[in-house]
């Protein structure tokens, strides 16, 4: 299968145009922009080996609000590990979607299958497991508690599973699965992620929400010191501010506006979420090209053709977006 392209590969197009990394705005991930700052870490965490019964599980279980959590090295580990847990299944997939889904599904030998939102309750009786982004990655599409809710039962009755994909979720934690069980049932399994809202994509920290049987499965697939001792130190003083973590739902919620703002008056049907905006557009490629040649790097998708913008990070580099705009203004 062809490789995978992710955002954030600014490196890449330092090289592909010519342009010093400095002088790059990238919007080409969905990683807010403002992350959660890191203090030192003391030279005893670098020393020891990372402990299970550090403050990280229960600093996790009061944000998430669940009991039943597995740490895992980013919700990556999840989406490889689960295709692993059962036998061959039928999976269904929305597309477009996060693409490492279907990949380590088709790797591990199930029959995947891609369908739109709306064949979900005509196909639900044919399949074994349903995975869903939840909001979507890449259009923001959201679903409702009660919908997740009612296919979780559909799928269950017959042993099937819903994964409901909530690295998007941080900034509407009432709109997650987890507001609905401390401890979780038979079927459901939910990934979380540090990277997104917390902007700490780099230390590899996420969250498995699952039936204590399958969390086993996965902490022995894992093995031993699975996620490091830095990453579970900081993971847990993260987790437990509070005070940040409101004032950055905020931030997201205004920046993501001010993006649209700027994107408006080119583009029609812009789906939007807290963290990015994304656009179908029979001219994406050309367009991402453009920015691209302006140092500003967006994420280009092939199938079907559209871009996302994620939020920038401070009121300069949508100054420099908007001026974009302003002088490419027939992109229509």
């Amino acid at each position: 299968m062809k490789p995978i392209k992710h955002g954030g590969n600014l490196r890449e197009a330092a090289r592909l145009y010519s342009i010093p990394l400095e002088n790059w705005i990238d919007l080409s991930t969905g990683i807010n922009p403002r992350s959660w700052i890191p203090p030192d870490i003391p030279i005893a965490v670098w020393q020891r080996l990372p402990e299970a019964d550090d403050d990280l599980l229960s600093a996790a279980q009061h944000y998430y609000a669940c009991d039943d959590l597995l740490p895992v090295a980013g919700s990556q580990v999840a989406i490889q590990s689960l295709p692993y847990c059962r036998a061959r299944s039928r999976v269904a997939i929305i597309r477009p979607s996060y693409a490492e889904h279907a990949y380590w599904w088709q790797q591990a030998g199930h029959e995947v299958i891609y369908i739109t939102t709306d064949d979900i309750d005509l196909l639900i009786h044919t399949l074994d497991v349903l995975v869903l982004i939840n909001p979507n990655n890449p259009d923001g599409k959201q679903y409702s508690v009660s919908k997740l809710l009612k296919w979780h039962q559909q799928l269950n009755k017959k042993k099937g599973w819903l994964i409901v994909d909530e690295a998007f979720m941080d900034s509407t934690p009432e709109k997650s699965l987890l507001s609905q069980h401390t401890n979780m049932p038979e079927g459901l399994i939910i990934l979380r992620s540090i990277g997104k809202f917390f902007g700490l994509a780099g230390i590899r920290l996420g969250f498995i929400a699952a039936e204590p049987k399958l969390l086993q499965q996965i902490a022995h697939q894992q093995g031993p010191w699975a996620v490091s001792h830095p990453a579970r130190w900081l993971g847990a003083l993260a987790l437990k501010d509070q005070q940040w973590q409101q004032q950055t739902r905020h931030f997201l919620a205004q920046q993501s506006q001010k993006m649209y703002q700027i994107l408006s008056p080119s583009f029609h049907n812009i789906q939007q979420s807290h963290y990015f905006c994304y656009i179908q557009h029979p001219q994406a490629k050309q367009i991402k090209q453009q920015l691209a040649q302006k140092g500003i790097w967006v994420r280009y998708f092939e199938n079907p053709l559209a871009l996302r913008f994620g939020l920038a990070a401070n009121n300069a580099a949508l100054q420099k977006l908007k001026a974009f705009f302003l002088r490419n203004n027939s992109l229509e």
